[in-house]
Parts: C-alpha cells; sequence; structure tokens
C-alpha cells in the first residue's frame, strides 16, 4: 500500500505572519489536525506518532506549529489563546471544504475546546490529551506577589520549563487574555464527541482538571479515559492515544449529519 505524502503547508494569518507545517491529503473526507502543547512544535513525539498513524491509514493530516514556533513566523512572547485561536481560523480557512477533528495536546486542548465553540460547523470531535485549563492564570496566581508585579510592570516574564529546561519569554497579554476565554466558570456547549485522555501520574496538569471540565461542560458525548500511571507526556501510552484517534474517527462517520461531507 502506497503511504499518503507530508508536504509543505503554509497559510497566511490576519497580521501577513505565516504559519507553516506539513499536511498529507487524502483528498477526500475528514482531515485530521494536531494541536501541540505550550512551547511544542510540530517535530514532538506525539505530534510525529500521528501523522504516521495517519499515513498508515491513507487520511487527511496536518500538523503544523503556531506562530513564535519552530518553522512559523512570530514572536513566542506574543502568545495568547486568542492568538492561537486566530492561527486555528488560519487553517479552518485554508481548508474551507473539510470537516475537521482536532486532536490537542495540553494548551492545545484548552485552544482546541474554545475552537469548537467558535466554529461548530466545521470542528466534528475533540481528542483532548491533559487538557490544560487555565494553567496560565494557576500559573500567574501560583507565582510570588513581587514577581506577578514585575511582570506587569514589564510585559514580559521568564517562564522556564523545568530546572534544566529552556527559558521562554512571555507577555503579560497571555494572562490578560486568559480570562476570556475561562471554560470552567463558563462552561461550553458542545455538539460534538469530545473523549478527554489524562494520565494518572500526570505531573504538569492534575487529573482532576479534566473530571472538573467534563462536570461543568455542557456535551455529548463526552468521555475521560483515565490511563495509570502515565504522565503528562504521555508516555508509554501510544495504543491507547492511537486507539482513541480510531475511536473518534469512527463516531465522526457513524454521524449520519456527515454523510455528504465524508462521502
Amino acid at each position: 500500500m502506497q503511504l499518503a505524502t507530508e508536504n509543505p503547508f503554509e497559510t497566511p494569518v490576519r497580521n501577513g505572519e505565516v504559519l507553516r507545517g506539513y499536511f498529507q491529503d487524502s483528498g477526500r473526507g475528514v482531515t485530521g489536525v494536531f494541536l501541540p502543547g505550550f512551547a511544542s512544535d510540530l517535530n514532538g513525539s506525539k505530534s510525529q506518532l500521528l501523522a504516521r498513524h495517519a499515513q498508515q491509514n491513507q487520511r487527511s493530516w496536518l500538523r503544523f506549529d503556531y506562530r513564535g514556533m519552530g518553522i512559523s513566523d512570530g514572536s513566542f512572547a506574543e502568545l495568547s489563546i486568542s492568538r492561537y485561536l486566530e492561527d486555528v481560523e488560519a487553517i479552518l480557512n485554508a481548508l474551507p471544504s473539510r470537516p475537521i477533528f482536532l486532536v490537542a495536546s495540553s494548551m492545545g486542548g484548552w485552544v482546541a475546546t474554545r475552537a469548537a465553540q467558535l466554529w461548530p460547523e466545521r470542528i466534528r470531535a475533540l481528542l483532548l490529551i491533559a487538557p490544560a485549563y487555565n494553567f496560565i492564570r494557576d500559573y500567574f496566581a501560583a507565582l510570588p506577589p513581587e514577581a506577578q508585579q514585575a511582570w506587569q510592570h514589564s510585559g514580559l516574564h521568564d517562564w522556564s520549563l523545568g530546572s534544566n529546561g529552556p527559558v521562554y519569554q512571555l507577555g503579560f497579554d497571555a494572562v490578560r487574555d486568559a480570562a476570556r476565554h475561562d471554560v470552567l466558570q463558563d462552561p461550553p456547549r458542545l455538539e460534538i464527541p469530545v473523549t478527554i485522555l489524562h494520565g494518572s501520574a500526570d505531573e504538569a496538569v492534575p487529573l482532576q482538571r479534566s473530571f472538573q471540565f467534563a462536570d461543568r461542560a455542557r456535551a455529548q458525548p463526552l468521555a475521560i479515559q483515565t490511563l495509570p500511571g502515565v504522565n503528562h507526556r504521555l508516555q508509554g501510552a501510544d495504543q491507547q492515544l492511537l486507539a482513541a484517534v480510531e475511536s473518534s474517527f469512527a463516531h465522526i462517520k457513524n454521524d449520519r449529519t456527515l454523510v455528504n461531507s465524508v462521502a
């Protein structure tokens, strides 16, 4: 069997900056799009695993970098949920005739949930991997008062990913903007299948956060699959992730409202 071929992909965003990634096109049907997490790019392990799986199953699939990451234009310091939603909108505009299935990790899960609220006619299913709802506001609230004031005063903050990880400068607009997208205080109504995968040993986003969201969200159907002993990066759970992808595709194809879209 000949595998689908990944080709370079790019599309402009409103301000003229360009999103870049790789797109494999089966020529029809639902297109899967992967939304990475905070400070993650299209070369992450989950991104590559999902692209390979889509190739093997002859499915249309897109992996890309948000603005400010990897091969896309822009500055990381300008990150905000609203900005990343503009990136998703640019993707939807570049694929105007395709129903979209979003697979999203960590912060990407927060972005995907808001995207499904904003474009319900385009997004037909969500698979969320340890969605990091409200993590920007939680991070800010946990800082000492003097660090909060310094971030507000200077407009920039050095965000370190772990003791030995890289340091990213992040603008204060990310904090201001986060309040507009609080899906816990303003639960969404989603009329599409939503599946959440979350490891019980997640050290970055507590498992309880997913149950908190599920308790408040108005979504049908919505299912949480707890992965015992699995961490935030979902290490060792590749098969569970791919099985969830297959289950989501099956839900979409069994939806009679999509018969014309996926034919």
